[in-house]
């Protein structure tokens, strides 16, 4: 027989502290990270503040002695920028590929299948980037890691996008890329 606790609550459970730790650690790092994947990391951060308050650590003491929110959002961002053995294959990139050019469309911006990532063509406020100042973005979801984007061009600098490989994830990594293009983000690569 089995019970349910209809005031279990749903969801990630983190304290807004955490979650504003974790948001200042997401901060300095070179990645970008989709809301979803900083809650994730804030329950961790709030579960490991707990643990140590049942030793008499409060959560301010752990400044002292290490970056735990730092730590934590790492250790969490790890399971999104790896495959799970064996890698992806080819028809779940596609699928992937294809929830992200549908949630890109639904937020107004013109993208394209191109090879392999999605080509998203740039707006008014988008950084100069590429050759001329003028190259579109290229988002990737890799076989074997995460997400990422960069400018259209052979050698541009790649920008990893922290977020769950799910159509969920894919509609995170959309927003992202709107906020890019719409210069919201600033040139990410010059930080």
């Amino acid at each position: 027989m089995s019970t349910t606790d209809s005031t279990a609550p749903e969801g990630p459970v983190f304290s807004p502290e955490a979650y504003a730790a974790v948001e200042k650690a997401a901060s300095s790092r070179r990645s970008l990270y989709v809301p979803s994947v900083l809650e994730h990391a804030a329950e961790l951060l709030t579960a490991l503040w707990a643990a140590g308050e049942q030793h008499g650590v409060t959560p301010t003491e752990w400044g002292w002695v290490s970056d735990l929110a730092g730590g934590t959002l790492d250790v969490v961002a790890r399971q999104y920028e790896s495959a799970p053995k064996p890698e992806r294959t080819v028809e779940q990139i596609i699928t992937l590929q294809g929830h992200l050019t549908s949630a890109l469309s639904e937020l107004g911006l013109t993208a394209r299948p191109g090879s392999p990532g999605v080509i998203v063509s740039r707006g008014p406020g988008t950084p100069r980037g590429g050759y001329n100042g003028d190259a579109d973005i290229d988002v990737r979801i890799y076989s074997d890691g995460g997400w990422a984007f960069a400018f259209a061009v052979d050698g541009a600098s790649v920008m990893s996008i922290v977020a769950p490989a799910s159509q969920a994830g894919a509609s995170q990594v959309a927003e992202i890329v709107r906020a890019f293009v719409r210069g919201e983000l600033g040139n990410v690569f010059h930080r």
